[in-house]
């Protein structure tokens, strides 16, 4: 698919943003990287991406829905799943700053999804 972003970020990589099945592809909303790179500095601590950009067939492979915000196209991805030292922090911080509209702490899984739904109209903040 290629590989679209245009924002220059600080403490993420291209690698870490890509697709994790090998096909390289990378969309990322330019808006969401602005607004993750803030959430970062807030945070204070390491994150490290686990899922950001997938293209259909990952997204269908790890079971994502079709209206996942990590798939990078037909538009750009909105969304990261990460994991880091301190997830209750970073969740609390998530759902403090209204930087992401859907937080959601996967706590038996040991990681967090921070999404940017511009269709959703309230913010899902969840721990499951």
């Amino acid at each position: 698919m290629g590989k679209v972003i245009k924002v220059k970020i600080e403490n993420f990589t291209e690698n870490e943003l890509k697709c994790k099945c090998g096909c390289g592809s990378l969309n990322v909303d330019n808006e969401f990287l602005i607004r993750l790179q803030a959430y970062r500095y807030l945070l204070k601590q390491g994150m490290t991406p686990t899922s950001c950009c997938r293209c259909e067939i990952h997204n269908r492979n790890v079971g994502g829905v079709d209206t996942s915000l990590h798939r990078c196209y037909p538009r750009a991805t909105c969304a990261i799943d990460f994991y880091c030292q301190d997830l209750k922090k970073a969740y609390d911080l998530a759902c403090s700053t209204n930087l992401f509209n859907e937080v959601i702490w996967y706590k038996n899984k040991g990681f967090i999804h921070l999404g940017l739904d511009r269709n959703q109209k309230n913010n899902y903040y969840m721990v499951k």
